[in-house]
């Protein structure tokens, strides 16, 4: 009877521990990336096309859609309206800029200072006002060389046009630059220091992507992929991009 007791906890906790694993691994294949052959694989399995596409809008899509890749698709048994699917969930919502490898995350720029103010006053509006922005810390998260490998690539409704390279001034715990004047009675400008701008080209590698690269090597010093149109002075928005230290 002992043996016997002794052969039901060893069988119970064998039971046990594969009920924890099947569990971890169930756990793990609904984080898993799913690629062109995990769809096909489903379409196989006949999965309808509700769950497949379910499983792509939750799970990580790693597809490959270049035309190849899509008669792939539809030789393994993937309808029109999986494959439909795929498309969508590979469009991109927000650019993706890299610099050197290293992705680059967008930052908001707030409000440094604002110069001129009394002399625009004073003069009835002549002189123009100077709007400052700023990023916080001495220098961004990505250190680039000096002639870094810029790569943007762009969800359908952006323009490569609105970005432009711009060199930051340094300001002991920040980072700034002017992003516009506003002129009184005799006009203005809006924009940023033509001075500050780097001067660049962009050149399409593939689809959305692009490589921008800067006419000569940069000195060491803050830069920023600023987005050209996104200040929003109102709601305290100075300009918005992609910032990397070259040292």
């Amino acid at each position: 009877m002992k043996h016997v007791k002794a052969r039901s906890l060893v069988v119970l906790a064998v039971s046990l521990v594969v009920l924890v694993l099947g569990a971890g691994a169930n756990l793990g294949g609904q984080s898993a990336d799913v690629t062109n052959a995990r769809v096909i694989e489903m379409a196989k399995m006949g999965l309808d096309d509700d769950i497949i596409i379910a499983k792509i809008k939750t799970g990580h899509p790693k597809f490959l859609l270049g035309d190849n890749d899509l008669m792939d698709l539809k030789k393994g048994g993937v309808s029109g309206k999986v494959i439909a699917a795929m498309l969508e969930a590979s469009v991109l919502t927000s650019p993706v800029v890299k610099v050197d490898g290293n992705p680059v995350e967008l930052h908001t720029l707030g409000q440094a200072k604002v110069g001129g103010r009394l002399g625009h006053k004073m003069s009835m509006g002549i002189k123009s006002v100077k709007e400052k922005a700023y990023l916080q810390g001495q220098h961004a998260a990505v250190i680039a060389s000096a002639s870094p490998n810029i790569e943007v690539e762009l969800p359908p409704s952006d323009s490569i046009d609105n970005y432009i390279l711009v060199r930051m001034d340094g300001k002991g715990d920040r980072r700034e630059l002017e992003v516009g004047s506003a002129g009184g009675s005799v006009g203005g400008k809006t924009g940023i220091r033509a001075e500050s701008i780097v001067k660049t080209s962009a050149e399409p590698v593939s689809g959305r992507l692009y490589k921008v690269t800067a006419h000569n090597e940069l000195k060491s010093g803050d830069f920023i992929l600023y987005v050209v149109g996104s200040a929003h002075y109102e709601e305290g928005v100075f300009g918005k991009g992609y910032d990397f230290t070259v040292e």
